[in-house]
């Protein structure tokens, strides 16, 4: 049945809702004066291939069709997207609100990921042969939504003609449910279980999430939250790179796309190296010029998805930082579906906020050719332990130095505090916060700069050369770049880790020889900040952040096995000499 819906609203509304309540630019201000009713459909019934019906609102704006459609696909229920479907039905799109396979309003099984890319392109199939659409379609979405635009990216819908994916994964393994074998332990036991709840009709009690997240082992927390997702337990069972994951992965499919799409993510967003991932392989392999041309890059100071505040963590990015995001959004779909001409082209293809300036920059390029790598050398008497000890950062090549040592003991692991981070059920407090705290603890190695004499700019991937040895046969090392002021404030930039097992291969894990010195490179997600003059440079090593991350527990076992029993203390050893110069490596825009 088609419902008549007048959506009470202003131009002044509208904005509120946009990044900072900036103004519309010029070329839209006139068209979002205008405020239309708007025709709603509610649970329309999707058909699927195999017979499943997916359930979709439909918004139309009250006037002749047919019109371009903007499509979102999600499993955080359709209900919610309604009133910026009506935004976007007031600009003269229709809209497209879908539940997932399996979860509200859809039939089928839901199981997270592996249905959306035959559900994404069969949905397409649909809405481009009805009455009311002109044959051009645009998604939009954010995380998983995001995620439900690339993954029908390969079979090419010849409707789709342009996406938005914020915040957006290649796949699940290299980010947002594992960093490499580095299992993100908050995020899938809280947002899978909710999840999985949702879909079976169920309901979590309040839980003490720290009781759930320190169950061993660890596929016994799902009893303990009394919910069981059977794709929770198997992101648990597969710590290395298999089919499992492979299956709901675009990693190997780029070639395959050939759509324009406007990547946008945050330099504290756990999915920013997935995001500039998409963005570079999609400008590189995309099978037409025309959509390696439009693929398009925005990198704000936020975390997940785009929160344009000028305060973060502990930090005051200024004024500059808004952004309107939702009329970068109109301006991208009027250009793609309805061939407005309203300078589109003419804008750089990559938009960046650079911290410590404080300024949003255009590029052209990623990574940045005319950035210098400079490799500032790890240094100590053997006391690098805590902010208070003697590590430091230079350019000078080390000596016979000794080596620095801490002990790693599962059971006191380092809490998360700041960084990269998405849905840990308010365990893993993320961005740019305050490290000092951290950087006090025995089993944390501090290396510092001197106070910098210029403002030094860091645009890139910065990646640590670790030369270690350990008496276990399995470990964790995390390294965390921060920011230090005159002040003594150290706020953290970027991170890395790697789980010593995958340091060779992500899908044969190789366990370590007790005693024997490796040579591992860990890369650290992008950024790009100013290090101002009179500030220094600092990078800190521990081998736990927790619960963000599950302990290692040192055993070699598999971690979807260890027990309490399982425990060992590691004792961790970092080289810095002749033969094993450990180092970081910035890429630096002189």
């Amino acid at each position: 049945m088609r419902l008549r819906i007048t959506t009470i609203g202003s131009l002044a509304a509208f904005v509120s809702l946009c990044a900072g309540g900036v103004t519309p630019s010029p070329v839209y201000a006139q068209a979002l004066t205008s405020i239309p009713e708007i025709q709603v459909q509610s649970n329309v019934a999707v058909p699927m291939r195999d017979g499943v019906h997916l359930a979709a609102d439909i918004y139309l704006p009250n006037q002749p069709g047919p019109f371009p459609v903007l499509l979102t696909r999600t499993p955080y229920n359709k209900n919610r997207g309604a009133r910026e479907a009506r935004l976007y039905a007031e600009q003269g799109y229709a809209v497209v609100v879908m539940d997932s396979r399996g979860i509200y309003g859809s039939e089928g099984e839901w199981s997270p990921y592996v249905d959306e890319a035959l559900d994404g392109y069969d949905t397409q199939q649909w809405i481009g042969a009805q009455d009311w659409c002109d044959g051009n379609i645009g998604m939009y979405g954010t995380s998983y939504p995001g995620f439900t635009q690339l993954l029908p990216a390969p079979y090419r819908s010849p409707y789709v003609k342009a996406l938005v994916p914020v915040a957006s994964q290649s796949d699940n393994y290299g980010s947002i449910w594992s960093t490499n074998g580095l299992y993100h332990l908050a995020l899938g036991l809280s947002w899978g279980a909710r999840q999985e709840a949702i879909a079976t009709g169920n309901s979590i009690p309040d839980l003490n999430w720290m009781e759930v997240v320190t169950q061993l082992p660890l596929e016994s927390a799902l009893a303990k939250v009394g919910v069981y997702s059977e794709f929770v337990s198997n992101t648990i069972r597969h710590d290395a790179y298999d089919d499992f994951w492979k299956q709901m992965s675009i990693r190997d499919q780029y070639g395959e796309m050939d759509v324009p799409a406007f990547h946008v993510t945050g330099w504290y967003d756990d999915l920013i190296s997935e995001t500039v991932l998409n963005f570079t392989r999609m400008r590189e392999l995309s099978r037409s010029s025309e959509s390696r041309r439009w693929q398009k890059l925005l990198i704000g100071p936020w975390g997940h998805g785009v929160r344009p505040n000028r305060f973060y963590g502990d930090m005051d990015f200024g004024g500059g930082v808004d952004i309107d995001f939702s009329a970068l959004e109109i301006e991208w779909f009027d250009y793609h579906l309805k061939g407005a001409r309203n300078g589109l082209h003419e804008q750089a293809p990559i938009r960046i906020f650079v911290m410590g300036d404080n300024v949003w920059r255009d590029e052209y390029e990623w990574p940045l050719s005319r950035a210098i790598p400079t490799t500032l050398f790890f240094h100590s008497n053997g006391f690098a332990n805590t902010r208070f000890g003697d590590g430091k950062l230079s350019e000078v090549l080390p000596a016979d130095e000794p080596s620095d040592q801490y002990s790693y003991d599962p059971k006191s692991p380092v809490p998360t505090y700041g960084g990269h981070g998405c849905c840990g059920a308010g365990l893993t407090p993320d961005g740019p916060l305050d490290q000092r705290s951290t950087q006090q603890r025995q089993d944390v190695l501090v290396y510092t700069s001197d106070p910098l004499v210029e403002d030094t700019e860091v645009t890139g991937a910065p990646r640590v050369q670790l030369f270690f040895s350990t008496d276990v046969t399995d470990t964790d090392f995390f390294v965390t770049l921060s920011d230090v002021y005159p002040d003594g404030r150290s706020i953290l930039i970027t991170e890395g880790a790697v789980r010593t097992r995958f340091r060779d291969s992500v899908e044969k894990p190789t366990l370590l020889t007790p005693g024997k010195i490796y040579e591992v490179e860990i890369p650290m997600w992008e950024t790009s900040n100013v290090f101002k003059d009179g500030h220094r440079i600092r990078l800190h090593i521990t081998s736990s952040n927790f619960p963000r991350f599950n302990r290692n527990l040192n055993s070699g076992r598999s971690m979807a096995e260890e027990t309490k029993a399982d425990i060992r203390v590691a004792t961790q050893t970092v080289y810095h000499d002749r033969t094993h110069s450990s180092a970081i490596t910035l890429p630096v825009i002189r």
